[in-house]
């Protein structure tokens, strides 16, 4: 058996520090600055092309790399496809393949995904269809001619309109 004085003579564990991540390098001191504010909010007004999605994809990916939410606690939300994917393959390179589990889109495709993981209780059958506009106005055409309604007199697209008012005051 050795003697447990003898570790008083070794080095003290240290911690070992990580690597500054390579998403940070390429960034300005303004952008790095947003990046790694953690506390709060941060707003980042800029023009285009100036980096703004770089920022928010950085940060999103600076907060679950320091460990402060995971990935599927965190939210992202954009107004194009476009954007999306390209946060979507940003976010990828930079943490891996724990960027799927990172609720990001837009507000369209994400509200889709939360009425398909809570179908039921807003009263939907699982299988539910959501109808673009081409589909929402052919059907009509289809409900108004097996009705005898004329398309011609009364044009669907104006129709929907009207339904659309409707749907906006809950009716």
């Amino acid at each position: 058996m050795s003697n447990p004085f003898d570790l008083m003579d070794e080095e003290p564990m240290v911690p070992a520090v990580k690597p500054e991540p390579v998403y940070l390098k390429s960034l300005n001191p303004e952008q790095r600055q947003a990046v790694e504010t953690t506390e709060g909010p941060v707003l980042v007004l800029s023009g285009a092309g100036t980096g703004k999605t770089r920022v928010l994809t950085t940060r999103l990916a600076y907060i679950i790399d320091k460990g402060l939410a995971k990935p599927w606690q965190c939210l992202a939300v954009t107004f194009t496809n476009k954007a999306a994917r390209e946060m979507s393959e940003r976010l990828e390179k930079m943490i891996g393949p724990d960027a799927v589990s990172v609720w990001l889109g837009t507000f369209h495709r994400l509200g889709l995904r939360i009425l398909r993981s809570h179908y039921n209780v807003v009263g939907l059958e699982k299988d539910f269809v959501i109808l673009g506009e081409d589909d929402q106005e052919r059907l009509l055409k289809q409900l108004m001619q097996a009705n005898g309604v004329d398309t011609k007199e009364w044009a669907p697209a104006a129709l929907l309109n009207v339904i659309q008012r409707w749907k906006d005051r809950g009716l």
